[in-house]
C-alpha cells in the first residue's frame, strides 16, 4: 500500500495545497532546528571557554517560540486540509453515484456506510497528521545530514548508514500489518453491511421472532478483536523502531565522545552534532508511529478512488426523436468475478412500436440486457445501435428521456400515491394522473399516504404504481420505449389484463421480462436469452 496514491493528488486540489504548505513548513521547521542546535552548541562551548554568550539564549528562546507557532500553524493547516478533502470526496461520491453517466454497478449499501462513516473518519489520521509527517520525514533528516557532512563526516556517515535501517523495519512492520488492516477493514465493512441489512429487514424479523442480538454481538466482537490485534501490532512496531534510533543515536555519540576526548573534534562541533543526530531519526520515527494511524485512511482513500475510478458515457449525439429501430449484434457482458457471461446476444432486432416478450432461465440475463439499453452496463464486445447509430455514441440523458422504465422492484418516495405515479412528471395534471393510474389497474385512492419504505403496498401495488408511472411519461415526455422487467409478477389475471392492454395501446416499443405465459402470450414476439 503507497503512503500517498498519485491519484488522490491529481483529483483534490486541497490535498496539493496541503502538500505545498507541508513542504514550506517543513522546510521552514529544519532551518530552525538546525538554527538553534547551532545556538545551543555556540553557548556551552563559549562558557566552557569562560566567553558571554550575550544575546543568544534570547535567540535560542526566540527560536523555540516560533518552532512552536510553526508546529501550531502545521497542526491547524493540516486539520482543515483533512475537513475539507473529506467534504470533497463525499460530495464527488455522492455526485458520482448519481451521475447518468456513470457505467456499472452501484456498490453495496453497507460498503458505503463503511466508506464515508468509519472510512472518512480515518482521514484525520492520514490527510492531517500522515501526510504533513511523511514531508518532514523527507525534509528534515536530509537538511540535517548535509549539515552534519559539513562539520563532521564520520558522523553523517553512521547516520546515513543507520537512518534505512528504519525505513527497512518500516517497510517489514507494512508488510506484517497489511493483512491485519484489510481483515480489519472487511470486519467494519460486514459489521456495517449486517447492520444495514438487519434494518432494512427489521418488520420482517420481529413477526417472525429473529432476534439479532447474537448475530451482531458476534459480527462486533470479530471487530473488536481484529481492532486490538491491529493495535498489539502497532506498540510493537513502535517500539522496534524507537529501539533502532536510540541505538543509531548513541553509536554517534559514542564516536563523538571519543574524538573529542583525544582532542579530533572541537567540543562546538561535537555539541552541534549531538544535538542534531536525534533530529535525523525523529522524523522518520515519527512516521512509523503514524502509519498505524494511517493505514485505515489510506485504505478507505484507496477505496474510495476506485470506487469513483469507472467507465462514463462519452457520447454526444443526439438520439432519435420518435420510434426508431433497436438492434443488438453480438452482444457479450461478463460481470466482474464472474467467469460465464453474463448476457450473450447474437442477433436482436426490435421494430417500432413492436410488443417484444424476453424469456429465459434466472441468471439467463434478461434484466442484464434491459441495464445496457438503459446505459447502465456496457458491453464487453458487440453493439447495441437505436436507429443505426451507435448506443455508446448518444447523449445518455437525452437517450433515457425517450425511455420508461419500470424495473423488477419499483422504488416508492414518501408522499402521496399521485406524488409517486408523477415522479418525474412534475407538470402532470390531475386528470393525466388519474388516467395513467387507471389504465395501469391502480384502483386506489391518488391522495393515500405512502412512507418511502415498501410495507404501506402490496408487490403487485407497488408494481401497478411504475407501470402507472411509465404510462404517464410515455403520454407526456414522448418516451416511445418502454422497458419493463417482471410487471405482471404479483399481480392477478384481471389486473394483469389491465396492464398488458394499457400497454399495447400505448403505441410504444415495449420490451418487457417475464416469466408469466400469459404476459408471453400478449407479445408480438418472444426471444429467449439464455446466457
Amino acid at each position: 500500500m503507497r503512503p500517498l496514491d498519485p491519484r488522490l493528488v491529481r483529483r483534490s486540489a486541497t490535498v496539493r495545497t496541503h502538500l505545498v504548505w507541508s513542504v514550506a513548513l517543513g522546510a521552514l521547521t529544519a532551518v530552525l532546528i538546525i538554527g538553534v542546535s547551532w545556538c545551543i552548541a555556540e553557548v556551552v562551548s563559549r562558557r566552557f571557554d569562560g566567553r558571554e554568550v550575550l544575546l543568544l539564549p534570547l535567540v535560542i528562546v526566540a527560536a523555540f517560540g516560533l518552532r512552536a507557532a510553526i508546529a501550531w500553524a502545521h497542526g491547524v493547516v493540516s486539520e482543515r486540509a483533512a475537513i475539507r478533502v473529506k467534504a470533497e470526496l463525499r460530495s464527488e461520491v455522492v455526485d458520482d453515484l448519481l451521475d447518468p453517466r456513470r457505467v456499472g454497478a452501484r456498490p453495496e449499501s453497507g460498503r458505503l456506510v463503511a466508506l464515508l462513516g468509519p472510512g472518512m473518519d480515518a482521514f484525520d489520521g492520514y490527510v492531517g497528521r500522515f501526510l504533513p509527517q511523511l514531508a518532514l520525514a523527507v525534509i528534515v533528516p536530509t537538511a540535517v545530514v548535509a549539515v552534519i557532512a559539513w562539520t563532521d563526516l564520520l558522523s553523517a556517515v553512521i547516520i546515513v548508514v543507520t537512518l534505512p535501517l528504519i525505513g527497512v523495519f518500516m517497510w517489514l512492520v507494512g508488510v506484517l500489518t497489511r493483512d491485519r488492516v484489510e481483515r480489519r477493514w472487511a470486519a467494519m465493512e460486514r459489521l456495517a453491511r449486517h447492520f444495514t441489512d438487519v434494518l432494512d429487514g427489521l418488520v420482517v424479523l420481529k413477526v417472525f421472532g429473529r432476534r439479532q442480538e447474537r448475530g451482531l454481538r458476534e459480527v462486533g466482537d470479530r471487530h473488536r478483536l481484529e481492532t486490538m490485534r491491529a493495535l498489539r501490532l502497532a506498540f510493537l512496531s513502535s517500539l522496534v523502531l524507537e529501539l533502532i534510533a536510540t541505538i543509531s543515536v548513541a553509536l554517534v555519540a559514542v564516536s563523538v565522545g571519543l574524538r573529542v576526548v583525544e582532542g579530533h573534534l572541537e567540543l562546538r562541533d561535537a555539541m552541534f552534532v549531538l544535538l542534531l543526530a536525534p533530529e535525523a531519526y525523529l522524523p522518520v520515527r515519527r512516521v512509523g508511529t503514524m502509519f498505524h494511524d494511517s493505514t485505515e485512511g489510506a485504505t478507505a482513500t484507496a477505496e474510495l478512488l476506485d470506487l469513483l475510478d469507472h467507465e462514463r458515457h462519452e457520447g454526444t449525439l443526439a438520439p432519435p426523436a420518435g420510434p426508431a429501430p433497436i438492434a443488438v449484434r453480438a452482444a457479450r457482458l461478463t460481470h466482474p468475478g464472474r467467469t460465464a457471461a453474463s448476457l450473450a446476444v447474437d442477433d436482436l432486432t426490435v421494430e417500432p412500436g413492436e410488443f417484444l416478450a424476453v424469456v429465459g432461465r434466472s441468471g439467463g440475463g434478461k434484466s442484464t440486457l434491459l441495464d445496457v439499453l438503459l446505459g447502465f452496463e456496457r458491453l464487453d464486445a458487440g453493439e447495441v445501435s437505436v436507429g443505426g447509430t451507435p448506443l455508446a455514441d448518444l447523449d445518455v440523458t437525452a437517450w433515457r428521456e425517450s425511455v420508461a422504465w419500470v424495473p423488477q422492484t419499483p422504488h416508492l418516495v414518501a408522499g402521496t400515491l399521485a406524488d409517486n405515479v408523477a415522479l418525474g412528471q412534475p407538470g402532470a395534471s390531475r386528470e393525466e394522473i388519474a388516467s395513467a393510474a387507471l389504465d395501469a389497474g391502480l384502483d386506489l385512492g391518488l391522495d393515500r399516504v405512502v412512507r418511502e419504505g415498501t410495507t404501506d403496498l402490496s408487490a403487485g401495488e407497488r408494481r401497478r404504481v411504475a407501470v402507472a408511472r411509465a404510462l404517464l411519461r410515455a403520454r407526456r415526455s414522448g418516451a416511445w420505449l418502454v422497458l419493463l422487467d417482471e410487471p405482471t409478477a404479483g399481480l392477478d389475471a384481471r389486473h394483469e389484463a389491465t396492464v398488458l392492454a394499457a400497454l399495447r395501446d400505448s403505441g410504444a416499443t415495449v420490451i418487457v421480462v417475464t416469466h408469466r405465459p400469459e404476459t408471453v402470450a400478449a407479445a408480438d414476439r418472444v426471444v429467449e436469452v439464455a446466457a
